[in-house]
Parts: structure tokens; C-alpha cells; sequence
């Protein structure tokens, strides 16, 4: 019984010192298509196939300087997960954010985008709204 309440105690307190910085309380701006920047408007105009594998993601990093990694935790997918999240590793720094972001994930000039649209493969990018976090404060060079 010690053991078992030693485990608890200790998967708790490795859980709560996540070092994942959480993009959900960070403030967000909203932006329709004709506000995105040319290279963004190529990327969510894309026609993306259709998958059957729901966690399977577009990331991409426009930036030269910042390699973009992505994992998603949730169900079918670990144990003892984090949460239903998705997770970002940039150079090194640990970011979340809650699922129900659309994708393509994008990194250009220490922002990150997503859409609030889940289903890009419907070609709908036109009428999507996009949302834009910036990172500049984490991302150093």
C-alpha cells in the first residue's frame, strides 16, 4: 500500500512540474484569410487528403532558424497521458494547446498558427478563421 501511494504521489508531482508552456492562456488574434500572409494563404489553400487517422497532422516551420515537432496526446495514444492536447517542441521549448485546433500547424516569424476549422479537407479555407500566437517572448535566438 506505501508503494502504491508513493507512485501516486510521484506521477502527480511529475505531471504538475510539466515544463510545457500552455498556449491556451496566451492571447490569441483571430484573422480571416485575407489577413494571413502570402505564404499562409498558399499552405491552408492546399487541398489536403482526406485521412481516416485522426492523429496525423500538417506542422510546418517557416522559419529557418526553428525546427517544429509535433506530438498529440489523448486518447489511443499513451497510458498516462497529458490530456487531450497537442504539443509542440521548438529548439527546445515545450508548448501545448488543447485539441479541437484545426491544422495545418504553421510557424512563421515566431508565430504560430492553427484554424478553428477541423476539417480543412473540406476546401473551406476561404470562409475558416485562423488564429495567430505569438511566441516572439519564447523563441530567442
Amino acid at each position: 500500500m506505501k508503494n502504491a501511494i508513493i507512485f501516486f504521489i510521484s506521477i502527480i508531482v511529475l505531471t504538475s512540474c510539466s515544463s510545457e508552456i500552455d498556449l491556451d492562456k496566451k492571447d490569441k488574434t483571430e484573422l480571416g484569410l485575407e489577413q494571413l500572409p502570402n505564404d499562409l494563404k498558399k499552405i491552408y489553400s492546399t487541398t489536403f487528403q482526406k485521412a481516416n487517422d485522426t492523429t496525423t497532422y500538417n506542422i510546418f516551420s517557416l522559419d529557418k532558424n526553428y525546427e517544429l515537432t509535433h506530438y498529440w496526446t489523448g486518447m489511443h495514444k499513451q497510458l498516462l497521458t497529458k490530456g487531450f492536447n497537442h504539443h509542440f517542441v521548438i529548439n527546445g521549448k515545450e508548448f501545448k494547446l488543447g485539441t479541437n485546433k484545426g491544422d495545418p500547424f504553421i510557424l512563421q516569424n515566431k508565430k504560430l498558427y492553427n484554424t478553428t476549422e477541423l476539417n480543412l479537407t473540406e476546401y473551406n479555407f476561404e470562409k475558416a478563421k485562423y488564429m495567430e500566437i505569438d511566441l516572439t517572448e519564447y523563441l530567442t535566438e
